[in-house]
């Protein structure tokens, strides 16, 4: 049906009053632009919505159903309208932040939905921005203010003009192919390692930093025979026993669907550390303040 919104409000004005004039005037209209519109309303629907009866004006019975179906709908509009304009004027916030490759093998884009639910009955739209980069390049990006904050393991010098919060803990340790003889030890230490073919993850990152300094001290960094900018890369590799790694027991539980490995604890356990930093002299928006307070708070979940 061709029932458009003003020939609703005339109709609920008139019912309002008791009279077309008064309605007219309430309205902005002529008395005989107001008629020809209920006529038109009253043709489009297929019913008499009125008794005319000399000056007074009452509603069929056809007009009473009508009457509560055209409240209704203008309410409807009102909300829409409401609703429409709130998001218009809504703020649109920035979070821009940096990490290590760990977005999505620690979970942490699923925080950025739980905080969005947590942050629902706030009038605004969040845009995330995120580069996953290495460490060098994720500590370059934040000195020169490209981002607010970022996701670093041990290793970022702790400057005095940076604020750093405990993420995350995780525990480095063998992972190898569940045929390798390795896979049988219950504990493992680095003066075990022979001929063993040892694949790890970019120079670029902290962990292998770490780990190279283990090998030096049992002069075994030598057995490096291979590198790779992705650890999904390392396991696939290692899960086809073509040599084993190091790696953090929550990338191997957590980020990945391959299968075939299995971690072995160190006896000398290695700890790595995620922090969140950014620079004391960056003045956040109220929204990346918020997801701030909110990322330090989840601690507790992601500690050992």
């Amino acid at each position: 049906m061709e029932v458009n919104f003003n020939q609703l409000k005339y109709f609920v004005a008139i019912v309002k009053h008791g009279s077309f004039w008064s309605a007219a005037l309430e309205e902005y209209i002529s008395q005989s632009s107001l008629s020809k519109q209920i006529k038109a309303l009253e043709t489009e629907l297929g019913v008499t919505l009125f008794n005319r009866s000399g000056n007074k004006i009452t509603l069929t019975e056809a007009g009473s159903c009508f009457y509560s179906y055209a409240l209704r709908i203008l309410d409807i509009k009102n909300e829409m309208h409401k609703e429409l304009t709130e998001f218009e004027t809504t703020p649109i916030e920035e979070v821009k932040f940096a990490s290590i490759p760990i977005v999505s093998s620690y979970k942490i884009s699923s925080l950025l939905s739980d905080f969005q639910k947590v942050n629902k009955n706030r009038k605004q739209v969040v845009n995330y921005n995120i580069l996953e980069e290495e460490q060098k390049d994720v500590l370059m990006l934040l000195k020169n203010d490209k981002v607010d904050f970022a996701f670093v393991r041990d290793g970022f010098k702790q400057l005095p003009e940076y604020e750093h919060r405990l993420f995350m803990t995780d525990e480095i340790g063998l992972i190898c192919s569940q045929e390798s003889e390795l896979a049988q030890l219950e504990k493992f230490e680095f003066s075990m390692l022979r001929d063993e073919k040892i694949i790890l993850i970019s120079p670029k990152s902290e962990i292998y930093r770490i780990l190279m300094e283990e090998l030096r001290k049992v002069n075994r960094e030598g057995n490096v025979t291979a590198t790779m900018t992705r650890h999904r890369n390392v396991f696939s590799m290692v899960a086809n026993n073509v040599g084993i790694t190091f790696f953090t027991k929550r990338m191997l539980e957590q980020g990945h669907t391959i299968t075939g490995m299995r971690y072995v604890p160190l006896t000398v356990p290695i700890y790595s550390n995620v922090y969140i930093v950014k620079r004391k002299d960056k003045v956040l928006n109220q929204t990346t303040e918020r997801f701030w307070e909110f990322l330090c708070s989840k601690y507790q979940e992601y500690k050992l």
